[in-house]
């Protein structure tokens, strides 16, 4: 804890969060500890506020916002259509932003994991776009109704 009774909360994985309030000092079997009321909510507060900043993305970071979501490094990988190793390597480079598209591509599985239906519906689109690319081909139909020309399921 800090002079002026902050509390720097490198427990969640991120080294520039700190606590005003929230957390109580805790007399343990090993020593002094601290215990942070209602942790899951104030995850959540933490990376909607990563997400919602203009700041390049770290692998801090996006390794905390997998973390939330409860994915692992090869469920977020597949999500985001790159190999596991690729996602090692985002959070193995803790203080390096990560490029703009890997950034873009975390933010948007966040907040549509987070429960933005429009982006949920677009990357669910897109995946099953890439799964029928590499199924031989999958027909696409259309067919012509009263208004006009429409696709409609195959």
């Amino acid at each position: 804890m800090s002079d002026d009774g902050l509390f720097r909360y490198t427990q969640c994985g991120l080294d520039n969060i700190w606590l005003a309030g929230g957390f109580r000092v805790v007399e343990t079997d090993y020593g002094r500890g601290f215990a942070v009321d209602n942790a899951q909510e104030l995850h959540q507060v933490i990376a909607r506020d990563i997400v919602d900043h203009p700041q390049p993305l770290r692998g801090q970071e996006a390794r905390f916002l997998r973390s939330v979501l409860n994915l692992s490094q090869a469920d977020m990988a597949r999500l985001l259509g790159v190999d596991r190793t690729t996602v090692v390597r985002w959070e193995g480079a803790r203080t390096k932003p990560l490029n703009l598209m890997a950034d873009i591509a975390i933010r948007a599985t966040y907040t549509a994991r987070a429960g933005d239906s429009l982006i949920a519906t677009v990357i669910r689109e897109l995946q099953e776009a890439e799964a029928a690319k590499h199924s031989g081909g999958a027909r696409v139909v259309f067919d012509a109704r009263n208004s006009g020309w429409h696709r409609v399921a195959a």
